[in-house]
């Protein structure tokens, strides 16, 4: 006999609602996601997560898609339903959450491959740098409201993250962008500028760009240098000082998918 069976039925049946309940948790946040990182979310066996996310389809909380990438072979894909949005949130929740669940066919194939990406840095940020919080974008503070309202964000990055830093003894929240396609000059200074907006309302205090190699995650962090300097972005109205260019370069982390993990 397998040595890691669990034979007591009741302690078997715990384990299975606990893989549930983490599987319904993170789709309520993430919309969908793939038998791969649902896997690695519950630390099991691709065969073994699949036995999981039947059942789950089986009871209506999911619903099982396929989507394929640039001629790839189709990929399964598992979206949270009315049902199990339901069963996830608390009575006292259900004013103000999202209630957007997945249907099929309604997110673009480009749109899910970004969003697996964010989520395999989810992943990492949580299980390898012991992340104790995580915010999708569609679910960051006035992500809803019309551009025009103040309590709207200037630019809402891919998501927010938290952690405790065991040299400074204190919470550290961080914005998180999974670079994957590149945008112009002019764009950049726009968005450098809205982070910059949002670290000084303390929305979070650094910005880390995710890129896909080691010389897109340079070559952005020298435009940025660049950029800085040349308009000279740096100006703080809470306090009315200029940063330099490498003080607000410290605002920003630039990294590559695979010195991330990724």
């Amino acid at each position: 006999m397998n040595k890691y069976l669990i034979k007591d039925p009741q302690v078997r049946k715990e384990r299975a609602l606990e893989k549930e309940d983490w599987i319904l948790a993170w789709l309520s946040e993430e919309l969908f996601s793939t038998t791969k990182i649902l896997a690695n979310l519950m630390n099991i066996e691709a065969r073994a997560a699949r036995t999981v996310l039947n059942r789950l389809a089986d009871r209506g909380m999911i619903i099982r898609d396929e989507i394929r990438f640039m001629g790839s072979r189709a990929i399964p894909l598992w979206g949270i339903t009315s049902a199990g949005l339901m069963h996830v949130l608390e009575p006292d929740e259900i004013a103000n959450a999202s209630l957007r669940h997945y249907s099929p066919g309604s997110v673009k194939s480009l749109t899910i491959e970004h969003a697996l990406g964010i989520q395999e840095c989810r992943l990492h940020c949580e299980l390898e740098l012991d992340f104790e919080s995580w915010t999708p974008d569609r679910l960051l503070p006035g992500k809803g409201l019309k551009s025009t309202d103040r309590n709207r964000w200037s630019v809402y990055p891919d998501a927010v993250g938290s952690f405790f830093d065991k040299n400074t003894g204190k919470e550290i929240t961080v914005a998180i962008e999974f670079e994957r396609s590149r945008k112009t000059p002019t764009r950049y200074v726009e968005i450098i500028k809205a982070h910059l907006k949002n670290i000084e309302l303390n929305r979070y205090s650094k910005a880390w760009y995710i890129c896909p190699t080691e010389k897109e995650a340079a070559n952005i962090k020298a435009l940025f240098s660049r950029l800085i300097q040349e308009k000279k972005i740096g100006y703080f109205v809470s306090d009315g000082v200029y940063r330099t260019v490498e003080e607000v370069m410290d605002f920003f982390v630039f990294k590559s998918q695979e010195n991330f993990g990724v």
